[in-house]
């Protein structure tokens, strides 16, 4: 239905019919038409922000050793490898260590369903999320030089030949190799049929997870930094300072902008709008369609990795050991938690789960692992029993209230001299 059809249609009325505001529903007809609900006034996002402050740390676990690099995360453990060799296991919900295995793994790990991934030299293990056994091994060919990348039904690895290896996550089967044109710096993107990865040649390309065969190939101009896959599309964000997002069906370029900076890790996005954080100290949200910048939060330090988007909140750790959550819709600044040690990844969020409020989880390069949230009141309790209380009041028996005798019980003739003195009827004086 057409914008002018939906204004006749509203303002012809017939003869003898009730007279209506003309202008309130040429409004309303106007938004049915362009498809905006009528409903004026209706929040866009959730009134309650999913994090607010003031924030503390609720725990804080020492792993006894220096990280190898930032963890991974399965939603209920966190999974961090040491330069010592061992692969520990965090409860997210109370910061105990679940279990610690030394295998002398060489890389971060990576979490797929029921199992963490790390590199072992030039051999991928695979351990058993819940108590850290061995499910299987796969030799690489070469050592690896990032942290295994998992996607919906694959394992990559990118070695130092350079290859790209895909793999099976069941039991380690390899599906197939590929030799690139050039190294490869940020970690792979994927989903089910394809997998993006950025070359030093300054190009970005997209492969078939079925048989590793080039989909097609893209030239970006500096080195890819980062791959972030959002939806339908690619955002790189390269070394000569450009940010530029690709469609991932074809690689088409949809839109490039300039950076004040490298960006520094993953990009966030919502619907309307992307957010990223570049090595110039600056937070930066960009329109999703076009590019067009919306606004910009200088920091006071530099950011670690990218902002995380949770609810209407952006949530970033800076190299001066802060937390900060900033507004989506302007950027501005509403906490700022310190933190003890330098945050090495990119906060990870626990979400709600049931009484337990969100919480933030960073491991500093210290060893630290931190769990950071807003303060949640505790749940009402019911109060002791005064001294001096003979019975509980559930013990008590209820009380009838007492009866009250009715002055006209229904069907009884009532004699006069019975009625009270108000009720009875005397004659006027002078009358027999």
């Amino acid at each position: 239905m057409s914008v002018w059809t939906a204004i006749r249609a509203v303002c012809v009325t017939r003869r003898g019919a009730a007279r209506v505001s003309c202008s309130a529903l040429l409004i309303s007809a106007l938004l049915s038409a362009f498809g905006v609900s009528p409903a004026f006034g209706a929040p866009k996002r959730p009134a309650v922000p999913a994090f607010w402050g003031p924030l503390h740390v609720i725990w804080h676990a020492s792993l006894d050793g220096i990280p190898i690099g930032r963890p991974a995360f399965d939603g209920t453990r966190a999974f961090v490898g040491m330069r010592d060799g061992r692969l520990v296991a965090v409860n997210l919900a109370t910061g105990s260590v679940l279990w610690s295995v030394n295998q002398g793994v060489t890389t971060p790990p990576a979490a797929s369903e029921g199992l963490v991934l790390a590199v072992k030299g030039a051999t991928l293990i695979a351990f058993d999320s819940v108590n850290g056994k061995v499910r299987w091994q796969q030799p690489l060919g070469a050592p690896s030089v990032l942290p295994p990348t998992v996607g919906p039904n694959w394992i990559a690895v990118v070695t130092t030949k350079p290859d790209l290896v895909l793999l099976r996550p069941v039991d380690g089967g390899l599906l197939w190799r590929q030799t690139l044109a050039a190294p490869v710096r940020a970690l792979p993107a994927g989903r089910s049929d394809r997998i993006f990865i950025g070359l030093t040649n300054g190009q970005a390309m997209a492969l078939s997870t079925a048989n590793g065969q080039s989909q097609w190939i893209r030239e970006v101009g500096g080195d890819p930094l980062v791959l972030t896959l959002d939806q339908d599309r690619i955002v790189v964000g390269t070394s000569d300072n450009f940010l530029c997002a690709l469609v991932a069906d074809s690689g088409k370029q949809r839109w490039r902008w300039r950076t004040g900076g490298d960006v520094g890790g993953a990009v966030a996005a919502d619907r309307a709008r992307v957010y990223f954080a570049s090595l110039d100290n600056s937070l930066v949200a960009l329109g999703r369609g076009g590019g067009d910048m919306k606004w910009e939060q200088r920091l006071p330090s530099r950011p670690v990795g990218g902002p995380v988007l949770f609810g209407d909140t952006l949530i970033l750790a800076t190299v001066a050991g802060e937390m900060k959550t900033f507004s989506i819709d302007r950027g501005a600044l509403m906490e700022t938690m310190p933190v003890v040690g330098r945050p090495l990844h990119p906060p990870y969020v626990v979400p709600w789960s049931g009484p337990v409020p969100p919480r933030a989880i960073v491991l500093t390069a210290g060893g630290q692992l931190l769990a950071i949230g807003p303060h949640v009141e505790p749940p009402l309790e019911p109060l002791d029993p005064m001294p001096g209380t003979l019975m509980q009041p559930e013990t008590l028996e209820p009380i009838e209230p007492p009866l009250v005798p009715m002055l006209y019980p229904p069907g009884r003739l009532l004699l006069p001299e019975t009625l009270p003195p108000g009720i009875i009827r005397k004659s006027p004086i002078g009358r027999s």
